[in-house]
């Protein structure tokens, strides 16, 4: 039946508050997303109807259900497109571009953003469009693309126009985020000081998220008792509780542990460590658990029990592989879900691979050589080809990070892992099944398939010389690296277990080490 004018007309102007409502946390818009598409049921309009699911999708995408809200975008995409309904289409890749995003597909979620801007009318309500520019500059800006900024300027223009405090804070919030990530503190300061000033003057509370913004521009920076102070309106329970991030205020309290502990104030920075354990612990929050394992080790390190330290640091590295295991396979489950097509099983297979590689340096984890391994071994025993076994450890890599900065040594663990890919690649040429890997922190793993023993010492030789003669001063002023490195084989011997192989070469690893470091120690002596 052909829906009355007026109700219809009525309707899309609601429709049109929802959407630009949903960005923003709002009690009741769950409830007036749930009438609005009954009440387009009831009038037989698709259209309106798919634009209320399209809102409720996002809510439920923010509430955790990211493939659910994948899967309702898609199915309205593809009505959209056999219908010619341009808004819908607009708003479906508006979604698609969120979903991706927190899939850690930026590159996809980026070519959807576009499309959202391209497709939207530009006669339609001004804080739509802020919406769809902020979140492409969002996905610019997430990747690294400094023509973000000029994105970020010309939003945070349009919603001061418009008055629209809400979208100011949040674009220059988000605009401050990805300045941190890419380790620009003075501009992300910059930023935060306007977002500080902006919320003042208007009256607004900063939330726990926006305070964990402006404090990490500050601790870039150095100014560690000006960050604290930037956090202390956040340290209330009700603050905490009232977390719009889902998080309940773990993040933030393991931000705040970390300013405490550095200017030490080691008994608060427990007391407050231990707030955000018990916070994870209740809320399932097993991303910030695993960084709060880090926090524990450096705090155990500040009160000089180094043992401890040690040992956290163990579990938190292993913790780290294993939740980046899981959340890939989420991520590739996810994925699964949204899709059924022959597209949806290409996706698959690659978020499968992405499941077996380290996210920073691209090289296999520890995953991959835990299923892989075993394997490569008995196939070599089968052909009774020779498996050289290589441990590789970054000699005083915590210099590295502690004087230079956690980004030089990302930069450095990305660039040793590019030579150790280039030795597998030419290494494996010959003798396919060779692979690199990333064991975690600054450790590596070479496993060289073929060859003799002495012709894989000298090809470790010769990535210990590449990594010595590396121009690493191009990264930061008098900056050095060297590599220890143990190796033993399974050539000529009966068919080894992976824990073999791989205890041996540690302990040769260790006799690197202690032998001064910056150098190979063999079974061959």
């Amino acid at each position: 039946m052909c829906p009355e004018p007026a109700g219809a007309a009525a309707l899309a102007v609601v429709l049109d508050q929802l959407e630009t409502l949903s960005r923003f946390d709002r009690p009741d818009t769950a409830t007036q997303a749930e009438q609005a598409a009954e009440a387009a049921r009831g009038l037989g309009d698709a259209t309106l109807e798919l634009r209320a699911r399209l809102v409720q999708a996002d809510l439920a995408r923010r509430r955790g259900d990211v493939a659910g809200a994948g899967r309702t975008a898609q199915e309205v995409q593809r009505w959209a497109t056999e219908h010619g309904a341009r808004h819908l289409l607009s708003r479906s890749h508006f979604l698609l571009a969120a979903v991706l995003q927190e899939l850690g597909d930026l590159s996809l979620a980026l070519e959807h953003a576009v499309l959202a801007v391209e497709l939207l009318d530009p006669d339609g309500p001004p804080a739509q469009r802020i919406d769809h520019l902020a979140r492409l500059a969002d996905c610019l800006g997430l990747q690294g693309d400094r023509g973000a900024g000029e994105r970020y300027a010309e939003v945070l223009l349009l919603a001061e126009e418009l008055g629209d405090v809400d979208r100011q804070l949040l674009v220059l919030n988000n605009h401050a985020y990805v300045e941190t990530v890419a380790g620009r503190y003075d501009s992300a300061l910059a930023l935060s000081t306007r977002l500080q000033a902006l919320a003042a003057a208007h009256g607004v509370p900063l939330h726990v998220g926006r305070l964990d913004t402006i404090a990490r521009a500050l601790i870039g920076l150095g100014r560690l008792a000006e960050a604290e102070a930037a956090l202390a309106p956040g340290a209330a329970r009700e603050a905490l509780d009232a977390s719009p991030d889902g998080d309940a205020g773990a993040d933030f309290l393991l931000t705040l542990a970390e300013v405490q502990r550095r200017r030490g104030s080691l008994a608060r920075a427990r007391q407050t460590l231990e707030e955000c354990v018990r916070r994870c612990d209740r809320h399932g929050l097993t991303s910030i658990r695993v960084r709060a394992r880090r926090e524990q080790a450096e705090l155990h390190a500040a009160a000089g029990d180094f043992r401890a330290a040690f040992t956290e640091h163990k579990t938190y590295c292993q913790e780290a592989l294993d939740l980046q295991s899981a959340q890939r396979d989420a991520r590739a489950r996810a994925l699964q879900a949204m899709h059924e097509t022959t597209e949806a099983r290409r996706q698959t297979r690659r978020y499968r691979e992405l499941s077996l590689r380290d996210p920073l340096t691209g090289l296999y984890n520890r995953r991959h050589v835990d299923d892989e391994f075993p394997r490569l071994l008995e196939r070599a025993a089968g052909e009774g080809v020779g498996v050289a076994v290589a441990l590789l450890d970054l000699d005083h890599f915590k210099q590295v990070n502690d004087r230079w900065s956690h980004d030089v040594g990302d930069q450095v663990l990305r660039a040793v892992a590019a030579l150790l890919e280039a030795t597998a690649s030419a290494a494996g040429v010959a003798h396919p099944g060779t692979f690199a890997a990333r064991m975690g922190g600054e450790e590596f793993l070479l496993v060289l398939v073929g060859g003799d023993l002495a012709g894989a010492v000298r090809r470790l030789e010769g990535l210990r010389q590449a990594v010595s003669a590396h121009p690493w001063g191009e990264l930061a002023d008098g900056l050095a690296v060297t590599v220890s490195i143990g190796v033993t084989g399974a050539v000529g011997r009966p068919a080894s277990t992976p824990a073999e192989l791989l205890s041996r070469a540690d302990e040769h690893l260790y006799g690197a080490k202690t032998g001064g470091r910056d150098r190979v120690v063999s079974d061959l002596g």
